[in-house]
């Protein structure tokens, strides 16, 4: 398991990202806290301008796309997104959007 922080500026809101860890949000930084494992990416965010949710999308080896629960920003709450819902292992395209 492994703990990535990202610091990320500029972008547009609720933009999907879906290739590395990267955060699209509205004309501020966004500190968030990304973790994965072999099926799962997940993000926390505890502050990312005016956007208000943050969750997890991730790309799964069967081709399959996951999106996680909206978790509330600066509340410590997570969004995870889970490939193993759908039978697969995570790959390595995920991200995460605001909103």
């Amino acid at each position: 398991m492994r703990k990535i922080r990202t610091l990320a500026a500029s972008g547009v809101a609720a933009a999907m990202i879906t290739f590395g860890v990267v955060a699209a949000t509205p004309a501020s930084a966004a500190t968030c806290t990304t973790w994965h494992d072999d099926a799962t990416f997940g993000v926390s965010c505890s502050s990312a301008g005016s956007a208000t949710y943050v969750y997890a999308t991730a790309k799964c080896t069967n081709g399959k796309t996951v999106t996680g629960a909206a978790a509330r920003i600066g509340s410590g709450q997570w969004s995870y997104a889970y490939c193993s819902s759908v039978g697969a292992g995570l790959s390595n395209e995920y991200g995460y959007s605001t909103f």
